[in-house]
């Protein structure tokens, strides 16, 4: 098997990015996305997680390690995967070289979308999303044509709990803390493709593309 990673603070634009990369054979998985449904599920793990998550902190290593094991361990070969929010840690980057020294697969590039915090919290604290179909508009950016109403649904638009402005700002002081540290770690290997993701988003996905080849 095959491994990009994604790596940015939130609000980079991981998951836009992806979006264009799953057309090109990958696997999308976003540990954020992974968990979201254990909340929706209420689990045990989903109750945890929901409050450390609506608190602007991540989940522990072992858990979010023992869902990419499940995940890798039942792959197909020649299997491709973009990790979307995984590894936030070093210590999480350790145990994915593990895994995939044991099970024969190689993390090819780490992309690094890179962008000014000021952007990332305006990008954030605007952002609203539809609870039924999932759409999300932007209040500046990609407004819906009436305010706070889904165009497609016509319901009410909310905003998460962890995109206020006072939990981004602490989202991104964790980033900083424990998940900027891999720049380094993965410089070392030679793995880093910087990305300048303060740009329109057509941009950034042509520049990820091309350093993907």
């Amino acid at each position: 098997m095959n491994v990009v990673v994604l790596l940015g603070p939130p609000g980079a634009g991981k998951g836009t990015v992806a979006e264009v990369l799953v057309g090109k054979g990958y696997i999308h998985v976003s540990t954020g996305d992974l968990l979201r449904e254990q909340i929706r599920l209420e689990t045990p793990l989903g109750i945890k997680a929901k409050k450390l998550m609506d608190g602007g902190q991540f989940v522990p290593d072992d858990v979010v390690v023992g869902m990419i094991r499940d995940l890798l361990k039942d792959s197909a070969f020649g299997t491709s995967y973009l990790f979307d929010g995984f590894p936030r840690t070093l210590v999480q980057a350790e145990k994915l070289a593990e895994l995939l020294q044991t099970l024969n697969g190689t993390l090819e590039k780490v992309v690094l979308l890179e962008c000014p915090v000021e952007t990332i919290v305006e990008r954030l604290i605007g952002r609203r999303t539809c609870g039924k179909c999932g759409s999300v508009y932007h209040v500046t950016f990609n407004p819906p044509s009436k305010a706070e109403t889904c165009d497609v649904e016509g319901c009410e638009l909310t905003q998460r709990a962890d995109d206020t402005e006072e939990t981004v700002r602490k989202r991104l002081k964790v980033y900083t803390e424990q998940t900027a540290p891999l720049i380094s770690y993965y410089e070392a290997e030679g793995l880093i493709q910087p990305i300048n993701a303060d740009q329109p988003i057509n941009d950034v996905r042509a520049d990820v593309i091309k350093v993907l080849g």
